[in-house]
C-alpha cells in the first residue's frame, strides 16, 4: 500500500527565489495549456492530447523570445502541470454525468490559478532527487543542495512517487509517497470498537472516551475572533480604495498595507487548519492504540447536514469526511477492519441496553432514557455502543 510523507525544508533566500519561480512556472503552464485546450474545444469539438499541449509550449519555448525564460525551468515541472489538467478534465467530465454534475456543471470545471489566491506547488522529477547528506538534499533545478532537519534520522526510499514541493504562505514542505508490504499486521486486543461522530464531541468510542470539539476550546475562539477582526478591517480598507473605471465599474486598488493583511489573514487561516488536523489525528491515533479488530462508523450524509443553515458552519469546521479518509487508510496499514454502518441504522434511536427503539427522540435529547428497561445513558455514547453491536446484527440477519 502507499503512505505518504511530508518534511519541510528550509532553503536559503536564493533557493526560495528559485521555489517560488519554478511555482509560477507550473501556474503559467497550466494556465495557457487550459487556454489551448478551451480554445480548441470551442473552434473544432476536439480534446487535446499531452502530446498537444506538449508541442504547444515547445513552440512557444523556440519561436517566441518573449518566453525564452521557460528553458532555464525543468521540464518535469512543466509536463506534469499539462497532466495534472488533463487528469482534472478528466474527473470533470467524469462527474458531470452524475446527477449532482448534471445541477451543477460548472462547479467541477478546471479554473485558471491566479497568483495569491492558488496554492504555490511543483512537481519533482523522482529520479534526481536524493540526499547528499544527513542534512541536504538534491532540488531538481537548484545547484545546491536544500537543508531538511527532518530527514536527519531518516533514508528516502529507493522509489517514490508524486514528490511535490508546496508552500503554506509560511514554510515550503517535500511530499511523497512509497509503497510499504501490508504484511505488518498488529495483534489485536479488542473485538470492535465503535465511534459515534458529531457537533457536541467529534467522536465519542464505545469503550466510554470522549473526545472533545477542539473548535469549542478557548484558544481556537481566540483566534477565529482575531480573524474576524481582520477580515474586516480589510474589508474597510479595500472600501477606502474604490475607484471607478468610464463605465462606472468598480476598481480596487491593492495598497501595501492591504497586502499585509491578507498575509496575516493566511497565516491565521493556516493555524487554525493545522490545530484542527494535528487535533483529527491525536483522536484517529488513540482510536488505533486500542487495537481493535474491526471499527465501526456511521455513514453520516454530509452533504444533507450542510443544507441545515444552523449546523452547516459547525458541520464544516469538524471535516468529518476528512476524518473517514483519514481512518480508512489507517485501518488498512494496520490490517484492521472497518465497517460503515448503514446511513439507516438508528444507532442513536436505539437502546445498548434491551435493544427498544425510540422513535420519539429529539435532536435536543442529549440523554438517552429507555422507557422498557429504564437506561439512562449519555446519547452519544449509546449510539456509539449500538455501533459495536452493529457486525454481530448484521450477522444474525444474515
Amino acid at each position: 500500500m502507499l503512505i505518504g510523507k511530508k518534511v519541510m525544508l528550509q532553503p536559503n533566500k536564493e533557493q526560495e527565489y528559485d521555489f517560488f519561480r519554478f511555482a509560477g512556472t507550473n501556474r503559467f503552464a497550466w494556465n495557457h495549456s487550459k487556454d489551448f485546450y478551451d480554445v480548441l474545444f470551442r473552434n473544432k469539438g476536439e480534446y487535446a492530447k499531452l502530446s498537444d499541449l506538449m508541442c504547444h509550449l515547445q513552440d512557444m519555448k523556440h519561436n517566441n523570445p518573449d518566453y525564452a525564460w521557460l528553458n532555464e525551468v525543468p521540464e518535469a515541472i512543466t509536463k506534469q502541470a499539462m497532466k495534472d489538467l488533463l487528469k482534472a478534465y478528466k474527473v470533470f467530465y467524469k462527474m458531470r454525468k452524475s446527477d449532482y454534475g448534471a445541477k451543477n456543471p460548472d462547479k467541477y470545471k478546471p479554473k485558471f490559478k491566479k497568483r495569491g489566491k492558488c496554492l504555490e506547488s511543483f512537481y519533482q522529477r523522482t529520479d534526481k532527487i536524493h540526499k547528499t547528506d544527513d542534512s541536504h538534499i538534491k532540488i531538481t533545478g537548484i545547484k545546491k543542495p536544500v537543508k531538511c532537519s527532518q530527514l536527519k534520522d531518516v533514508d528516502l526510499p529507493e522509489s517514490i512517487q508524486n514528490p511535490r514541493i508546496t508552500f503554506d504562505g509560511k514554510y515550503w514542505y517535500l511530499s511523497y509517497s512509497y509503497e510499504i508490504a501490508e504484511d505488518d499486521i498488529v495483534d489485536f486486543e479488542n473485538d470492535t470498537l465503535g465511534i459515534d461522530l458529531g457537533i457536541k464531541d467529534l467522536a465519542i468510542f464505545s469503550n466510554g472516551e470522549h473526545y472533545r470539539n477542539i473548535n469549542k476550546d478557548k484558544e481556537v475562539k481566540h483566534i477565529v475572533k482575531r480573524l474576524k477582526r481582520l477580515q474586516r478591517q480589510l474589508s474597510r480598507k479595500y472600501d477606502a480604495n474604490i475607484s471607478y473605471d468610464s463605465n462606472g465599474k468598480k476598481i480596487y486598488h491593492k495598497t501595501n498595507n492591504i497586502k499585509k493583511l491578507e498575509q496575516q489573514i493566511r497565516l491565521i487561516h493556516r493555524r487554525i487548519a493545522n490545530i484542527r488536523k494535528t487535533y483529527m489525528y491525536e483522536v484517529i491515533k488513540s482510536a488505533m492504540k486500542t487495537k481493535p479488530q474491526t471499527i465501526v462508523l456511521e455513514d453520516l450524509n454530509v452533504k444533507g447536514m450542510m443544507q441545515n443553515p444552523k449546523l452547516a458552519k459547525a458541520i464544516q469546521e469538524e471535516n468529518l469526511s476528512e476524518f473517514r479518509r483519514v481512518l480508512t487508510y489507517k485501518c488498512k496499514r494496520n490490517g484492521t477492519e472497518l465497517i460503515i454502518a448503514d446511513r439507516w441504522y438508528p444507532s442513536s434511536k436505539t437502546c445498548s441496553c434491551c435493544g427498544n427503539i425510540k422513535h420519539n427522540l429529539k435532536l435536543s435529547d442529549r440523554i438517552y432514557k429507555c422507557d422498557i428497561c429504564g437506561l439512562i445513558m449519555d446519547r452519544d455514547e449509546n449510539a456509539a455502543k449500538n455501533l459495536e453491536r452493529y457486525p454481530k446484527i448484521k450477522y444474525k440477519e444474515k
